[in-house]
């Protein structure tokens, strides 16, 4: 039997590639970069170029779902947030193929950072106060007014890409209009502003059928780049009923089917849950719930063909997952800490020297090439993150112009 995988930046892409290829299905992928680190897996059989979908979004997707009517696959994984423009063709993909893909508007309700917060209002679950620019003229007065700290986020993105904490008002325009610039943005997508809620962040991860939690994994970050705040790059599995609840609860509201996951983060006095970001995807936290003893990608299967699929027993404690190439990199930024804080940096260079008992997102002395052509990827693009002012977080999970509305 064949699969067809898309996604390939995204780590997920490359734990679900060897976890078909493990259960015996023959791997096919698409993609519209040459470097794409995933297609490089052994358990692929077959790489296939398509237009780019950062550039070519219509394109990309009708190439994409033309592929999957040629009946050729028996299932189709999308890995990353191509399942957004592909679920405007959801009634030709699933008449092709065994695949799980939500309607557009389910989609964009977790995606939309506006729409979540209306949705988390709608359904009693806690989201900090957010305020949302009409026109840059309308940021700036918002700007003088709102009490700090606040975070700078952008609507519709993933990977911290544009994130911003902003404690003092000296320097908060220039910040904000950074993120607008750098990502050119337009006058109806400005940046949201978002009260920060301090306090620790749980990430989740789900798979769902018809509105009931299958299997999931929840973890708090260890280390993440950038280090004020963003992509979580070490992080280990935790138990948190307050935010099972919640996330139980907006999965049932949108009466979900497939992989998506919440960031909350957790007040420091009363350890209330605030929902701050939904993922309508799968994440590289599926890594961490196979080592936890939750297949998921198998599981999709059986959700996918559309029988009843049991509820899977919790994940594993303790288990601790790194994405080595930025924890590597976080690393490196601590060296050059050292000249603002010898003492403190030293002791966090330690710690990561001495650290055991994890797994890996892309590693494996089995399967290589994966690793190998990430970093290759990484040094042919370190003019960008050099020369210009491009976003490193948009390096290989990019704010997506190609969603729209």
């Amino acid at each position: 039997m064949k699969v067809l995988v898309t996604g390939l930046f995204e780590m997920a892409a490359l734990h679900a590639i060897r976890r078909f290829g493990q259960l015996g299905y023959e791997v096919h992928v698409a993609e519209g970069h040459r470097l794409a680190f995933s297609g490089f897996s052994k358990y692929v059989k077959k790489r296939i170029r398509v237009p780019n979908m950062r550039y070519h979004p219509e394109e990309y997707t009708e190439a994409i779902v033309a592929l999957l009517e040629t009946g050729e696959y028996d299932y189709y994984f999308p890995s990353y947030e191509e399942i957004i423009p592909i679920s405007k063709h959801r009634d030709r993909v699933v008449a092709a193929t065994q695949s799980v893909v939500p309607t557009t508007d389910v989609l964009m309700t977790l995606h939309d950072k506006r729409r979540l917060e209306a949705m988390a209002h709608e359904i009693g679950i806690d989201s900090p106060k957010t305020y949302y620019p009409e026109s840059s003229e309308h940021a700036r007065e918002i700007m003088a007014e709102v009490e700090l700290p606040v975070v700078i986020k952008m609507r519709k993105t993933s990977g911290a890409a544009g994130f911003r904490k902003i404690y003092k008002r000296e320097g908060f325009e220039k910040a904000y209009f950074e993120v607008v610039r750098i990502n050119k943005l337009a006058e109806n997508d400005l940046p949201i502003i978002q009260q920060l809620v301090e306090g620790p962040t749980t990430c989740t991860l789900h798979l769902c059928n018809q509105g009931q939690v299958l299997g999931e994994v929840m973890y708090q970050g260890i280390r993440t780049m950038p280090r004020s705040g963003g992509t979580t790059v070490f992080r280990e599995s935790i138990e948190d009923p307050a935010c099972v609840e919640a996330a139980a609860k907006i999965v049932k509201h949108l009466n979900f089917s497939g992989l998506c996951g919440f960031d909350f983060i957790l007040d420091e006095v009363t350890g209330r849950p605030f929902l701050v970001d939904g993922n309508c995807r799968i994440t590289p936290a599926v890594t961490m719930a196979y080592h936890g003893g939750v297949d998921l990608v198998e599981a999709w299967l059986g959700v996918a063909n559309g029988g009843e699929s049991p509820v899977m027993a919790p994940a594993k404690i303790g288990v601790r997952t790194k994405m080595q190439f930025a924890d590597f990199v976080w690393l490196l930024e601590s060296y050059f800490g050292s000249f603002k804080d010898w003492r403190g940096e030293r002791k966090l260079r330690k710690q990561w020297w001495h650290e055991k008992n994890f797994h890996y997102d892309i590693h494996d002395r089995k399967d290589p090439m994966p690793n190998v052509m990430i970093w290759f990827y990484i040094v042919t693009n370190c003019w960008k993150l050099i020369f210009t002012d491009f976003d490193s977080a948009q390096l290989f999970i990019f704010h997506n112009q190609y969603v729209g509305d």
